[in-house]
């Protein structure tokens, strides 16, 4: 079962500085399935993730954790009619899907969605969400906090304010979605909450591939954490999506190997341990405490 560590479904037990080094219980694959949904299909989009996910299955006998991309139940796109295909957190069809699969295959599968809020109708009260199901149903939500003012993202979507953190699976893990990877706060509070696994959905369209692996890279490295990104791929009307996510490690580097629209990695215990005493934690002193050089 599920335990919340801090967010919106629990109470923190951790302080803001503190740094707890969760452990995944055994090496496990993990996989970030760049898929390309179709617009509105939702029915299609569960049958074209449940494939994937069973041929990886297959394929990666330990397989433990999937990551879809953004807003992957609806496609991102034509963002206008996205509140037709919004659903409640706790009783949408594609929960309930995800989570039967989940039960079925013995894993944990992070997919985005557009959610409706409680008590709204039309247009109004629709966030892009994130969701992690596993054996024992629903974990995780999360409502992406930075939306893409350049897409008129802010125009549809109402922003999440909250970055939950849970365990499960024997690792405590946070989500990001997307465009929340540029901003550096966000995975660092996600690892000062005890995050050690980062998912991340993502829509990341051209010609900005680049910037969005190095993005991916660099919140690893900040915070020496696992980050697993799967992005929409695919030409649209409004746009292109092109380039396919992976799995990083806590070094910042790419750990996964590329399977067509599969980007697979084995993790292991203690990495992120590992990695700190090796390297230094960035995440052990406050600013105030570290001493400034001017240089003349």
């Amino acid at each position: 079962m599920a335990q919340i560590i801090q967010g919106e479904f629990g109470t923190a037990n951790v302080e803001p500085t503190e740094i707890l080094t969760p452990k995944l219980r055994e090496k496990c694959s993990v996989a970030a399935l760049n898929l390309t949904p179709s617009p509105g299909d939702v029915e299609g989009n569960l049958l074209l993730a449940e494939r994937a996910i069973v041929g990886a299955k297959r394929a990666y006998p330990d397989l433990g954790w999937v990551v879809l991309p953004e807003l992957f139940t609806s496609g991102y796109s034509d963002l206008a009619s996205v509140h037709r295909y919004a659903e409640d957190a706790e009783e949408g069809a594609s929960v309930r899907f995800f989570a039967s699969l989940a039960r079925d295959l013995g894993l944990y599968i992070a997919y985005g969605f557009p959610e409706r809020l409680p008590g709204t109708t039309g247009a109004a009260g629709i966030c892009d969400s994130a969701h992690l199901v596993g054996p024992d149903g629903l974990a995780l939500t999360y409502r992406k906090r930075h939306l893409v003012r350049t897409t008129g993202e802010q125009h549809v979507f109402v922003p999440g304010t909250e970055l939950p953190v849970v365990e499960a699976g024997g690792v405590r893990v946070a989500f990001v979605i997307c465009w929340d990877l540029g901003f550096p706060e966000v995975a660092r509070e996600a690892a000062l909450g005890g995050a050690d696994l980062i998912l991340a959905p993502a829509g990341w369209r051209d010609p900005w591939g680049p910037q969005y692996e190095l993005s991916c890279a660099s919140r690893a490295l900040d915070n020496a954490v696992y980050l697993v990104s799967a992005n929409q791929l695919g030409a649209y009307p409004e746009a292109r999506f092109g380039a396919p996510g992976h799995v990083y490690g806590p070094d910042g580097l790419r750990v996964s190997r590329s399977e067509g629209e599969r980007s697979v990695a084995e993790v292991g215990p203690d990495a992120t341990e590992r990695w700190r005493r090796f390297y230094g934690s960035t995440l052990l002193e406050s600013v105030e405490s570290v001493p400034l050089e001017v240089c003349s």
